[in-house]
């Protein structure tokens, strides 16, 4: 009998110790993960100062992103990125009627090439004051009313950021739209300009046609 128990306590250290150390490689494992996301400024989770929006797990750094990159929470010069409920809310306060926003004079129906109908262009300081034919810097941005047919009732709202300086591809900007309460988009560009928001913008200064510069068509002066 007491041999039996003996070996049974024998068994039991045996599984115990196995067990320990199966713990011990996931944490260490789990600690390496840790040390190499680490590295960024801000939590892999939460989204970095908009450069870009959300990092890719790990690149620990993000590149390309100058001193003061637009915060996702906005300001009063920049509109916020994240959910629709915070842009929204930004908005609704009137941020971009503020002091350093332009604005143009009246609704009107759209130009040639937009398909946003009757609407009205604010610019924050940033692309207002920007002169040809200089790229917008990180930061610039511009809100849009859209309109229904009647010219008064406000049915919609698109936001442009820029989050990074130099020549655009469409992933450096952050685009929002918001149609008689359906978000149509939400998010950066893509560098192909694939999405529907960057794949209008990116004519911008084409041609003839396609009149403005850097993914802007309209620079409120």
């Amino acid at each position: 009998m007491i041999q039996w128990a003996a070996g049974r306590m024998e068994f039991a250290m045996i599984t115990n110790l196995q067990t320990v150390l199966r713990c011990a490689t996931v944490l260490a494992t789990l600690s390496t993960v840790a040390t190499a996301c680490g590295d960024d400024a801000s939590s892999d989770d939460a989204p970095d100062g908009g450069c870009p929006a959300v990092d890719a797990g790990c690149p620990a750094v993000d590149a390309g992103c100058p001193a003061g990159c637009p915060a996702p929470a906005g300001d009063l010069q920049t509109p916020p990125q994240g959910t629709p409920a915070a842009i929204d809310a930004w908005i609704a306060a009137g941020s971009y009627k503020g002091a350093g926003w332009k604005c143009e004079a009246a609704p009107h129906p759209a130009r040639s090439p937009s398909p946003h109908g009757v609407n009205l262009i604010c610019n924050n300081t940033k692309l207002s004051g920007t002169a040809a034919p200089a790229d917008y810097p990180f930061g610039a941005a511009s809100v849009k009313e859209l309109y229904a047919a009647d010219n008064t009732t406000i049915i919609g709202y698109a936001t442009g950021l820029k989050l990074q300086n130099g020549a655009s591809t469409g992933d450096k900007w952050y685009w929002y739209e918001k149609l008689s309460g359906s978000v149509v988009y939400n998010g950066k560009g893509t560098a192909a300009n694939s999405d529907v928001c960057s794949g209008c913008h990116a004519g911008a200064g084409s041609d003839a046609a396609h009149p403005g510069r850097d993914f802007v068509y309209t620079q409120v002066p």
